[in-house]
């Protein structure tokens, strides 16, 4: 046999065992680092991440439109309503009490009316009435006219040949005079008539100027209609009113607030309580304006939820931003003095999402992973 030793075996060797488990566990590191390295880097290009995003969702806040104190309290924070629920009352019998006041003020300016609409045609059938036997007396007086007119006529003629006579000693004196008289007779007869006829026009004109009666009644009618319509409307002001002191839900939801007690007294404008519908939510996150550019609208979107570890949701975007969160702030940040620091500025995203199982709720903290392409 040669005399040259066999290499030693490195594992067999004092300590060797010890440094090839080093050398492992750092091959492995530095995989799971290059791993990890690259997941980000990919990560950091292909999504736009949000730690700060939130669960929004309609609050809708129910204020008084009227005065008065709260009767009833029908709900809590956490009940669930539907639509046309009634959640709180105010009292309503003042309100009830002034509707039958003007109800009743509008029965009386009913009947007022009636009234004078009776009183309107019965003047209405007494002036045609009237008319009527006034024209009758006025064909009669024309009639008599006429008839006493031509015995007149008669008269003066018969008069007027005895004259002749009278004066040729033909006819005597008591026939002349029997003459003269029936046609003294005849004109006074034909006067009468005449002033029948004047007297039939005049009570015809009198009953035509009663006609104004009935045109003062229309103007008395006409303002009580008026007055009826002003009372109509403030009737229905005061049961719009009523129906008000009935707050009712607008649709299906939760409360999540009340802010008033039985028997507090309200004003309008006051706060009552706040609802929801937690089926309607959305999550609200502000972006970097550098990162704004890579968003889309439809982009799909992962969302984790703060509350539940391990929960992921999915959303999409359906709104962005047309100004910077900065403009809506109550004060402003002018800069007059022409020191300026630069702050990256954000815009607001909204992004769609379905609720899942009544566990998301509005104001949940949520991280939010937007996957972009540049």
């Amino acid at each position: 046999m040669s005399g040259a030793t066999a290499p030693s075996d490195p594992v067999r060797q004092p300590g060797g065992g010890a440094r090839l488990a080093r050398r492992v566990v750092a091959v492995a590191l530095a995989g799971a680092l290059a791993v990890y390295g690259a997941t980000l880097l990919a990560a950091r290009w292909t999504r736009v991440h949000i730690d700060d995003a939130r669960i929004g969702a309609e609050m809708v806040t129910l204020s008084s439109e009227v005065s008065g104190r709260v009767s009833e309290i029908a709900v809590i924070a956490g009940d669930a309503v539907s639509r046309g629920t009634v959640m709180l009352r105010i009292e309503r019998a003042q309100a009830e009490l002034e509707l039958r006041v003007l109800e009743a003020q509008l029965a009386g300016l009913r009947s007022q009316r009636a009234q004078i609409q009776a009183q309107q045609e019965m003047v209405r059938a007494q002036v045609a009435s009237r008319l009527e036997a006034a024209a009758a007396q006025a064909n009669a007086a024309e009639a008599a006219h006429r008839s006493s007119r031509a015995a007149l006529e008669k008269a003066r003629a018969q008069f007027a040949r005895i004259s002749a006579l009278m004066d040729r000693a033909v006819m005597s004196r008591q026939i002349f005079e029997d003459a003269q008289a029936t046609l003294q007779i005849a004109q006074q007869q034909e006067s009468a008539a005449l002033a029948g006829i004047e007297l039939a026009r005049a009570n015809r004109g009198a009953i035509q100027a009663e006609e104004a009666q009935i045109a003062v009644l229309d103007h008395q009618i006409a303002t009580l209609a008026t007055q009826e319509a002003a009372l109509a409307a403030q009737g229905e002001q005061k049961r719009i009113e009523l129906a008000k002191r009935d707050i009712v839900a607008a649709f299906g939801g939760v409360v999540d607030a009340t802010f008033v007690d039985p028997g507090e007294y309200v004003s309008p404008g006051t706060r009552l309580l706040i609802y929801h519908d937690p089926a309607r939510i959305w999550v609200d996150a502000n972006v970097k304006e550098t990162d704004f550019r890579r968003l889309k609208l439809g982009a799909r979107v992962e969302i984790r939820v703060d509350a539940y570890p391990g929960l992921a949701v999915e959303g999409r975007i359906e709104r962005l931003g047309h100004a910077a969160t900065s403009q809506f702030a109550l004060l402003p940040s002018p800069n007059p003095s022409g020191n300026f620091t630069k702050v990256t500025q954000r815009l607001p995203v909204r992004i769609a999402i379905a609720q899942n199982e009544g566990r998301l709720r509005p104001g949940m903290m949520v991280d939010v992973g937007v996957d972009v392409v540049d």
